[in-house]
């Protein structure tokens, strides 16, 4: 929350409401970013920790999206590795039909 604070010097907002939830930061020790993660400014990109430590620098976690994406294509791949795999065992099948 400090981070929020060096631009939002006031964490008493107008408004019943708001002034309820902030209350969450008193009683509950509850963060600003508990509350307004990615949700009043554009969204910031995740940084994947570890990654970061062992880097020495800032590293981004994929997109969701992108983690998606891969997880299917491999899923297709094992799929037609699978099925080329089948029909390998078909035709030797056939192949020891024909001899017999």
């Amino acid at each position: 929350s400090v981070t929020c604070r060096d631009c939002h010097r006031d964490p008493n907002p107008p408004g019943a409401d708001a002034q309820e939830a902030h209350k969450k930061m008193k009683t509950e020790g509850a963060t600003c970013i508990d509350c307004h993660q990615n949700l009043v400014h554009e969204e910031a990109p995740m940084t994947d920790l570890n990654a970061s430590l062992a880097a020495g620098k800032m590293v981004l976690k994929p997109d969701e999206d992108e983690e998606d994406e891969d997880d299917e294509e491999d899923e297709e791949e094992d799929e037609d590795s699978a099925s080329e795999v089948t029909a390998s065992e078909e035709d030797d099948d056939e192949e020891d039909d024909d001899d017999e």
